[in-house]
């Protein structure tokens, strides 16, 4: 895999991270520099998949990855999406915390993971997480 390669990813799918089939949250300053972003996607049964967290260095401890968090959960209920399904890296700790804080159970690896769909070399170094919206 490339460092280019997750990058490359999200621009190939980018449509399923739009509406109607999806969202893409983005958290700004009050100057409008982009702090933070994160995707949601429909993938069928009822199931979305929250994808692509990311928190600048300047704004991590503010809570803006729970909020990113918590926007996608709305909505994803608007979506009329039971199940949300995330996976993240094994050792980034600070991405694992708003899902542990916010009711996510871990599971095992589900087969519609973008990440391993796209990227398989790395469902060893990943956790992943369910969340009810019933």
């Amino acid at each position: 895999m490339t460092p280019d390669a997750p990058i490359e990813d999200f621009w190939a799918h980018l449509d399923e991270f739009l509406p109607p089939r999806g969202r893409l949250e983005l958290a700004r300053s009050n100057d409008c520099r982009l702090l933070g972003c994160g995707t949601l996607s429909d993938i069928g049964d009822g199931c979305g998949e929250m994808k692509r967290l990311f928190v600048r260095p300047e704004a991590r401890g503010t809570g803006l990855g729970r909020r990113l968090v918590e926007a996608r959960i709305d909505e994803a209920r608007k979506m009329g999406l039971r199940t949300l399904l995330v996976d993240t890296l094994r050792l980034n700790v600070e991405m694992r915390a708003p899902y542990d804080k916010l009711g996510f159970r871990r599971i095992r690896e589900y087969p519609q993971s973008g990440t391993i769909r796209g990227f398989p070399e790395l469902a060893p170094y990943m956790i992943f997480f369910q969340l009810d919206l019933n």
